[in-house]
């Protein structure tokens, strides 16, 4: 885990592919990791779980673990 605050993008999905000759992804979920070691709920101003769908949300508060998951509701 990162000693100071660092971001993950990933892709993730049953149905994810990769097209290497057009570089383009399909069928996957996209979402985004915020690590921030030992931040919590109070200190981020963020819920412990999403208020609204795809909402940003604390995970792991107050250890260093801790991290804002961001995970984008699918396109339909």
């Amino acid at each position: 885990m990162p000693e100071q605050p660092a971001t993950l993008h990933l892709l993730e999905g049953p149905g994810g592919k990769y097209d290497p000759e057009s570089g383009q992804v399909t069928g996957a979920y996209y979402r985004y990791v915020v690590y921030i070691p030992w931040a919590t709920a109070e200190s981020t101003g963020l819920p412990l779980q999403p208020t609204v769908k795809g909402g940003p949300w604390i995970m792991d508060p107050g250890t260093h673990r801790a991290h804002i998951m961001i995970s984008p509701p699918p396109e339909d």
